[in-house]
């Protein structure tokens, strides 16, 4: 991995700025996978797609965010003298679960594309206390928000589609409902996916909610 520079942005609700680490390059060596799809690359370290503005608390499409400047890393170090508020910005902050849901509610998403995406991160947001430590029975109930939020994903995943069936079953797995899934387990014919399918049948068949590390090669 090779960090590149800093880019400075403003938010879209207030102008405060922040700023996110961009790469030269990266790698996918150590990555980890789980069965709702979060990935994560130790040496490919990306700024989330949403962030949430320290300033105003509001939420926001790091994409839809004014880029202001760039600067080195060797600012960190040294007084910026031409932006001097820059060497203050704060890192830009991931949305917590219930920010995604307020997010939401705020007309966030302005198509069903993005509604999926503010859901799943929502998900994902929920699940990453159990990602290293909790597992199985120990798993905390859903709120009704959260069960909503995964009622609602569900709607939005296209059975059709072999990559959007396996998250289907995954949201039903996670639901509780271990026959639905199964049955959606059943429609995946893709040979690409046979390792998933085979972990994802034998944590329905264990009566197991809780999200799990998938498990490759070996």
């Amino acid at each position: 991995m090779l960090p590149g520079q800093n880019q400075i942005v403003a938010c879209p609700h207030c102008e405060s700025l922040a700023q996110y680490m961009t790469l030269l390059s990266g790698n996918s060596f150590g990555t980890r996978i789980w069965t709702d799809g979060k990935q994560i690359a130790p040496m490919l370290p990306l700024p989330p797609a949403v962030a949430k503005c320290r300033h105003c608390n509001e939420c926001y499409w790091l994409a839809n965010a004014r880029e202001v400047g760039t600067v080195d890393a060797k600012w960190q170090n040294e007084p910026n003298r031409s932006h001097p508020d820059w060497d203050v910005a704060p890192a830009v902050e991931e949305p917590l679960e219930a920010d995604f849901y307020a997010a939401l509610g705020k007309g966030l998403a302005t198509d069903d594309q993005q509604e999926r995406t503010l859901r799943i991160f929502a998900w994902w947001r929920r699940n990453d206390v159990y990602r290293d430590g909790v597992q199985g029975e120990n798993k905390t109930p859903l709120t009704d928000e959260g069960r909503r939020n995964l009622v609602e994903l569900s709607r939005l995943l296209d059975e059709a589609e072999d990559n959007d069936r396996i998250m289907k079953a995954e949201v039903l797995r996670e639901l509780g409902e271990f026959e639905a899934a199964s049955e959606i387990l059943d429609q995946v014919t893709a040979e690409e996916y046979e390792v998933v399918v085979r972990q994802l049948r034998q944590l329905c068949d264990n009566r197991n909610t809780c999200v799990s590390e998938l498990q490759f090669g070996g």
